[in-house]
């Protein structure tokens, strides 16, 4: 598959079928938004081909963009305490905003239900306030309820201030080592882990800087907001009454909202997915122009998703004007987003190529490459069926169980590739005496499987500098498909350049003098410093030059030099393709060894376990990466740019 072609759309309606052609829009997930009073200053909004309507083209000469008269902040703060008082777990389901409804009256009801479960959950967050305070109060006191002496005279002494609070045990020992200058007496009431209780007095005259100390200690001062009348004992007497009676009110309160739950419940639940809906529809109607009769929305669609549309907009299609313009057709620098599309097997590797860039509107899509050749890449490093089977099974759990289709999608292909090269090198878990190699065994083949890994990379390459030509195609970039190292200039050079080394190495004779080959690429790499001269030329272009003569040979010298360095490292960089396969299998072989130096048979097997998580774990990581930096560092240098921007449609994302 390939980026999809896209195409411009306006659409023209009218005001009183905004809400619905919104939420069909969202429903879609077709379009991606952009501003239309931006297109419609840049003239790019072609209203008028709308001659079947005059109407609209009258109100065309008061435009504005559209402002949003719905204040989604509140209704959500609503909701919000709403779901926290019925403890509902927050779901979008689609069926619930696939009927006809009408958002303001449902929120009209909404805050009904709020203002009916306020009051009473206004009452029960302050009573359970309440009772957390009071058994902290019951906590302090329960310290001193031996003391026989009325709280509240000792509260309210003339010259004495007493405070009750916390201290952490670190703090504490600082105290213990100060005492003497702190003017107050600190009584340890209880002690933890964590914290120590004390009770301090303080001469209110020198309050002020014993607060400071104890600030400094960072003191957890009690608040005595609640206070009840006699001794600790009556206090404590007091405090249990008081948390009795708070239970029964709490008990009666959440009875009352349970009840107006199980009215109310169905349409709790609903109302989000409602309110999700209609946060992509103001989303939508931020980017829209307005009158007092019609909206005007810009964007952009892909082909093959007007059928699927236009279905979407079912009867109200006919009450639209909806224009759609070709990108050829569009004003100078206004870029389609990019929509990469493809099937299920390489759909994941879409995450592999974002994560480098998104492909310009008019680049191929390098998914496809990538996908194949890093299954390949992985496969040849990492092959062994046990071993595969563990990855393909994880990358299922995490596609399917954990909802990481990416990650989990990518991982179980991986695992299918390593399976696959496991059959061809004849290794289970490690061991290579279960299955017979159809292919080869990577460590009694070491130099074929080496040169076979730099022959893998001369292809990948050769793929990577064919990319090139076709985007510099699509793109008619002459000096950049023709004349650059990564163009056709560049790839005759490497392949003459790789052949010149292979005949030399053989000893073979050439039909081709190799004086004459000498010459070719001397030709080559002149026409790659030249490249920018050539290109203008050709175009007819003056100056010739974008810079200075003499900067551009200098940076061009170096360039030529960079060239010669990047191919020949380029290439043997996938030497580490067939070294990670031989490393596979010398990896086992140490844990293989230990395993038979064990003293009994469950030590050994329990070693073998450990060697294949290590291997699994550890080496699957590191060919994994080895496998993004080939990807990334040889391959999509030559031919990917990555400057595109996602084709972003809005739509519900869950």
């Amino acid at each position: 598959m390939a980026v999809a072609k896209m195409e411009f759309i306006n659409i023209i309606g009218h005001m009183d079928i905004l809400d619905e052609i919104a939420k069909r829009i969202v429903m879609s997930s077709s379009i991606h938004v952009v501003n239309a009073m931006s297109e419609i200053n840049e003239n790019n909004f072609p209203i008028l081909q709308a001659k079947d309507d005059v109407e609209a083209l009258i109100d065309y000469n008061y435009i504005r963009p559209y402002q949003s008269k719905v204040d989604l902040n509140e209704i959500n703060k609503i909701y919000n305490n709403l779901v926290d008082a019925f403890e509902v777990k927050k779901k979008y389901k689609k069926k619930y905003i696939e009927d006809e409804y009408t958002f303001n009256l449902d929120v009209e009801k909404l805050k009904k239900i709020h203002t009916e479960v306020n009051e009473e959950n206004s009452l029960l967050i302050n009573l359970e306030n309440e009772f957390k305070q009071i058994c902290e109060l019951e906590g302090y006191i329960k310290n001193i309820k031996n003391v026989d002496v009325d709280l509240n005279e000792l509260f309210n002494m003339k010259y004495i201030k007493v405070a009750f609070g916390k201290l952490s045990s670190y703090n504490m020992d600082k105290l213990k080592k100060n005492y003497e200058n702190i003017s107050a007496i600190v009584l340890k009431l209880n002690q933890d882990a964590e914290y120590s209780t004390i009770m301090v007095f303080v001469p209110k005259v020198v309050e002020i800087e014993v607060k400071r100390v104890l600030d400094s200690l960072e003191f957890e001062e009690f608040d005595f907001s609640i206070k009840f009348s006699g001794t600790p004992i009556e206090w404590i007497e007091g405090i249990e009454s008081r948390k009795n009676y708070i239970s029964r009110e709490i008990s009666k309160i959440k009875n009352k909202i349970r009840e107006v739950k199980g009215e109310y419940l169905n349409f709790i639940e609903m109302f989000y997915s409602k309110l999700l809906m209609q946060t992509k529809i103001e989303e939508l109607k931020s980017n829209l122009a307005c009158t007092n009769e019609f909206f005007y929305m810009s964007g952009w669609i892909p082909i093959f998703k007007k059928q699927y549309f236009l279905k979407c907009l079912g009867e109200l299609e006919e009450k639209l004007i909806i224009i759609y313009k070709e990108d050829k057709k569009l004003r100078e620098g206004l870029e389609p987003p990019t929509c990469i599309h493809n099937g299920f097997l390489l759909r994941p590797f879409e995450a592999v190529v974002k994560l480098y860039g998104i492909p310009s509107y008019k680049e191929l899509d390098p998914t496809s490459f990538v996908g194949l050749s890093y299954m390949f890449l992985f496969g040849a490093m990492f092959g062994d069926v046990g071993q595969g089977l563990v990855l393909l099974i994880l990358g299922l759990i995490l596609e399917k169980k954990k909802r990481r289709p990416n990650l989990g999608g990518v991982l179980a292909r991986l695992g299918i590739s390593s399976t696959i090269f496991g059959f061809l090198y004849g290794s289970v878990f490690g061991f290579e005496d279960i299955l017979q190699a159809i292919l080869i065994r990577p460590m009694a083949s070491i130099d074929k499987v080496l040169i076979w890994a730099v022959v893998i990379g001369v292809l990948m390459l050769s793929v990577g500098f064919i990319y090139n030509l076709f985007n510099s195609f699509k793109n008619r970039d002459i000096e950049n498909g023709l004349f650059s190292r990564n163009g056709l200039a560049g790839l005759i050079f490497y392949w003459l350049l790789l052949y010149l080394i292979y005949v030399n190495v053989e000893g073979l004779d050439t039909p081709i003098p190799k004086g004459a080959i000498t010459l070719i690429l001397v030709t080559l790499l002149l026409v790659m410093l030249f490249k920018e001269p050539l290109t203008n030329l050709i175009k007819g272009v003056r100056p010739l030059y974008s810079e200075s003569k003499t900067d551009y040979y200098i940076e061009g010298g170096f360039g030529v030099l960079e060239t010669l360095l990047s191919m020949l490292s380029n290439t043997l960089s996938f030497i580490r393709v067939g070294a990670f396969a031989i490393n596979h299998v010398g990896l086992f072989i140490a844990f293989e060894t230990l395993a038979e130096m064990m003293s009994n048979n469950i030590e050994s097997l329990l070693m073998i376990l450990f060697g294949n998580l290590v291997i699994i774990g550890l080496e699957g990581l590191i060919v994994f990466i080895q496998g993004l930096r080939l990807e990334y560092y040889e391959l999509f240098s030559k031919f990917f740019s990555g400057t595109g921007y996602e084709y972003n449609p809005i739509e519900i994302r869950f």
